[in-house]
């Protein structure tokens, strides 16, 4: 990034329902998603900020406000722009986090609020009236459980990501994600996993705050060894050794007759007839 010019944020925020079964975390989890995005604003008067959720239901985008929304001067002495993430995101984020409709799916849909994150990067650049490079980056805040079901669907984010030279930093909070270690290391953002939300708001300014350019001069933690196994299209679980699609690239732990992707048909081994050689 060259120097004095500006970072647009696109956080990707997880707000899973099961998050608010556990009242005692609910606040400092949104409170630190919130304060970081003050402070990346503040950090910089050219930096700009995109905030997205996604529970299970549904992906929204909760900032920016509608271009046709008027913003009205605060009396407070505090900057416009961090009053507006504090009104119209933390409402947003609880009332997504209360949806406990019944779907197909039950973990958040964080691979399509990702991809709504880089779509929202390239409308920025396609407006930029000089058609320069826009300086972003993605951090996604995962808290929820993770099952494997939207493999094919993170790795073409992921791929996509790398082609556009945008980084996927990735903070998850609790178990390890093996998909979202393995965007992060694809685009060259930056994965960590705390243990506590307490320990979340200290966690987002000493790793994330920085751009990518900066991290290379400080000392940051090493990384740990990426796990790159495959999730099975037939039970979403990591396997080391399964049962490839020529067509799609789907995996199978086991053997299937037909993929469930592609509608392929497998060839499956057929003895070899003996023929005799005539006399």
């Amino acid at each position: 990034m060259m120097a004095g010019s500006g970072c647009l944020l696109v956080i990707v925020v997880d707000v899973h329902p099961q998050l608010a079964e556990q009242e005692s975390i609910v606040h400092n989890y949104l409170s630190a998603c919130i304060s970081f995005a003050n402070f990346h604003l503040a950090s910089n008067v050219k930096n700009t900020l995109a905030v997205i959720a996604a529970n299970h239901l549904e992906t929204r985008f909760l900032y920016p406000l509608n271009t046709g929304e008027k913003v009205e001067r605060q009396k407070d002495g505090r900057l416009e722009l961090l009053c507006q993430v504090d009104e119209c995101i933390e409402k947003e984020l609880r009332e997504m986090m209360m949806l406990g409709g019944k779907a197909e799916q039950t973990e958040s849909l964080l691979s399509g609020a990702i991809g709504r994150g880089l779509l929202y990067i390239k409308r920025q650049e396609a407006e930029d009236i000089l058609g320069q490079k826009v300086h972003a980056r993605i951090l996604v805040i995962k808290i929820s459980t993770d099952t494997g079901s939207q493999y094919l669907n993170y790795i073409n984010t992921y791929l996509t990501a790398q082609k556009i030279s945008t980084p996927i930093d990735v903070c998850v909070i609790g178990n390890d994600c093996g998909l979202l270690q393995q965007g992060a290391d694809i685009s060259g953002g930056c994965y960590h996993c705390v243990q506590e939300v307490s320990e979340l708001l200290q966690c987002l300014i000493l790793m994330y705050q920085a751009d990518v350019s900066t991290r290379k001069k400080l000392n940051s933690p090493p990384q740990d060894s990426v796990d790159y196994r495959a999730a099975c299209f037939c039970h979403r679980t990591l396997v080391e050794m399964g049962n490839v699609c020529s067509n799609c690239l789907s995996v199978y732990c086991k053997a299937v007759p037909l993929c469930s992707t592609c509608n392929v048909i497998f060839q499956t081994d057929t003895l070899m007839k003996i023929v005799k050689k005539k006399k």
